[in-house]
């Protein structure tokens, strides 16, 4: 495809999965990733029957959600939302397109979709770079697609064709519960305790599927490249890695870092991904310690 020189105001990669199954995947922008001097971020969902949405939680940054009625003709709003606001938890209805205004330091949520007679769409503007909450997630919630299988490191080691490199530091807490291959890459999932794991819908009704969705303290993503293999790191702000180059990605529950490890025949892409809760020096640490 031609670019022009303006390619750089272009954002084309812009779906991520929803952390609402069976909502997915939605439009989620943080200008951080992009545009870090901008304090922008978008979501954008459809609703399509009746839902219950999220926990009480505050910003230190403002935002607007938008209630907007089918796509068809937006001003049809043939259903009914609960919209908490407030430590107080006030129940305010909304049954015609809106918008609210959230101040940063209000408590809101839960968002509950009574009555969906028709597809609704919401979006939910927050004015910063960064998405954080008051209460941030320890975990990381990961999909799997059902084709990947369960493996021992030897395994995974087997399918990369390498030996698959382990961090030498860990905090605690942070054990190895699964391993899987799928796709010539090897995935880890690390835990206190055994993983929670729950099946979902995915696609439409013309090519449906199902996925796991797998919460772990910590997501491991491990690929292989053969020396003279280009390879191109995700975009994201660009950070070092001790001696590595990598890039962070902020995501609205979690940060993923990535960082390409040189060997003699080749290099490793690696990716971790975990709560936010987790400093990112930390996660700089366990990095830096792959051996």
């Amino acid at each position: 495809m031609e670019t022009t020189k303006y390619e750089k105001y272009i954002v084309r990669d812009t779906l991520q999965w929803n952390v609402f199954p069976p909502f997915t995947p939605r439009m989620l922008f943080d200008s951080k990733n992009h545009f870090p001097e901008m304090d922008f971020g978008i979501r954008y969902t459809y609703i399509n029957e009746p839902i219950h949405m999220e926990t009480p939680h505050a910003h230190d940054f403002n935002q607007f959600f938008c209630f907007l009625g089918t796509p068809e003709d937006q001003r049809v709003f043939d259903g009914e939302v609960e919209l908490y606001l407030g430590e107080e938890e006030t129940k305010n209805i909304i049954n015609s397109t809106s918008v609210v205004y959230v101040p940063a330091g209000l408590v809101h949520c839960p968002v509950i979709w009574k009555r969906v007679s028709q597809p609704m769409m919401f979006v939910n503007i927050v004015l910063v770079s960064s998405y954080t909450r008051s209460d941030q997630h320890e975990g990381y919630a990961d999909r799997l697609e059902l084709s990947a299988k369960e493996a021992t490191i030897e395994e995974a080691a087997s399918v990369l064709g390498v030996p698959v490199p382990q961090p030498d530091y860990l905090p605690e807490g942070y054990i190895v519960q699964e391993i899987y291959t799928q796709d010539n890459s090897v995935k880890m999932y690390l835990a206190e305790n055994p993983l929670e794991k729950r099946l979902v819908n995915m696609g439409d009704a013309e090519q449906p599927r199902q996925q796991n969705v797998i919460r772990s303290k910590l997501g491991i993503t491990i690929k292989w490249h053969p020396e003279g293999e280009d390879v191109k790191l995700a975009t994201g702000e660009s950070t070092e890695v001790g001696q590595y180059e990598g890039v962070i990605i902020d995501e609205e529950q979690h940060y993923v870092l990535w960082f390409l490890m040189p060997v003699k025949s080749g290099q490793y892409e690696i990716g971790l991904a975990v709560g936010k809760k987790m400093p990112v020096k930390e996660l700089k640490t366990i990095a830096q310690s792959f051996k």
